[in-house]
């Protein structure tokens, strides 16, 4: 075999090799995201009377965005309202996270940060769509 067939045959199987790579990094990639997706279909809430929510339908919650110095914020995270107004810093109009406050951020923080929110956070109200 001559060396250019040699270089040919090497460069295919190194071509194959990467596609063949290629796929499981995307077969695990959409896996790993399924079961991410999956497990945030419910949360446990306990200790907490839910009779004495206040009901937030969705379009109000944009009234708490934090733009307002002093008054309340809130995020929508999984049918519940959480008051994050004690990191005001973070979800304030000059914050990192203020793109998440005033709404329902259950899609976002899904994917990271809502173990956050419901960890530090109180519960407010239910959340209605």
């Amino acid at each position: 075999m001559t060396t250019e067939k040699k270089m040919m045959t090497k460069k295919l199987k190194v071509g194959r090799w990467n596609i063949f790579l290629a796929i499981v990094a995307a077969a695990f990639f959409s896996l790993g995201y399924a079961i991410t997706q999956s497990g945030n279909k419910t949360d446990v809430v306990t200790n907490i009377d839910v009779s004495q929510l206040k009901s937030f339908p969705e379009e109000d919650l944009s009234k708490f965005d934090g733009d307002e110095p002093g008054e309340m914020i809130l995020i929508g995270l999984n049918g519940w309202v959480y008051d994050v107004s004690p990191g005001s810093d973070f979800y304030n109009s000059n914050g990192p996270y203020h793109y998440l406050a005033g709404r329902d951020s259950s899609k976002e923080l899904n994917l990271v940060g809502g173990e956050i929110i419901k960890s530090k956070y109180k519960i407010v109200g239910k959340l209605i769509k």
